[in-house]
């Protein structure tokens, strides 16, 4: 009873927090499906083609890393992952989903039906993103070592926070949280663990100030 009555506190809390963005510009760039949380909390359309799917910490990293020349890319699709997990989780997917490629980094539309939705809904969001404005948002999940969250985070000129689960891992902008398993847990329905953790009003907010 008590924990039940805690994550609804907490989750209350953490929505609370997010509503102070109503009127703030921002643009998330996450690695999941995360960043669509606050827009729908704020109740704002999407202004960044980084919903509804997922890369792996390797390629977002890298992504994050050389921004502008990545987003500057076509789409392409292909049929097959160079990474085994992914192989085999779109196996196990009803239906499979649209696997594309960005340069040389790897996007997994988990939540397309086809390559004909998840480009046009990429291009549509892509159009609307606001560049003075963009916050980077990093879930470690699977295979991301110590090496990876590091260069992630090297660059301090832009809004960056990687979540891990590594908790004798201490490095500014490396926040930990809690978990069990390698996945970490699905922390779009399960945000009430940021709250105590992280503030992402305090962190947008602040570097607006900065």
């Amino acid at each position: 009873m008590y924990q039940k009555l805690k994550r609804r506190i907490d989750r209350w809390r953490f929505k609370a927090s997010v509503r102070r963005l109503r009127h703030k510009k921002l643009c998330i760039i996450a690695n999941n499906c995360l960043g669509s949380r606050f827009y729908k909390i704020i109740k704002r359309e999407y202004n960044t083609p980084f919903v509804g799917l997922f890369l792996l910490p390797e390629c977002f990293v890298k992504l994050s890393n050389n921004f502008e020349y990545y987003m500057s890319q076509e789409v392409r699709f292909v049929t097959e992952s160079k990474y085994a997990y992914i192989n085999q989780l779109r196996e196990n997917h009803e239906g499979d989903y649209p696997l594309g490629l960005l340069g040389d980094l790897e996007i997994n539309f988990l939540h397309y039906r086809s390559q004909e939705e998840a480009l046009d809904k990429w291009d549509r969001r892509k159009k609307r993103m606001d560049w003075e404005h963009l916050y980077f948002v990093l879930i470690a999940n699977g295979p991301c070592d110590d090496a990876m969250m590091r260069d992630f985070v090297k660059d301090r000129s832009l809004p960056k926070v990687c979540f891990h689960r590594r908790e004798d891992f201490k490095l500014p902008g490396c926040v930990y949280i809690p978990s069990a398993t390698e996945r970490m847990g699905n922390l779009y329905s399960q945000y009430q663990r940021f709250v105590g953790r992280f503030d992402f009003a305090d962190w947008i907010i602040k570097a607006q100030r900065d």
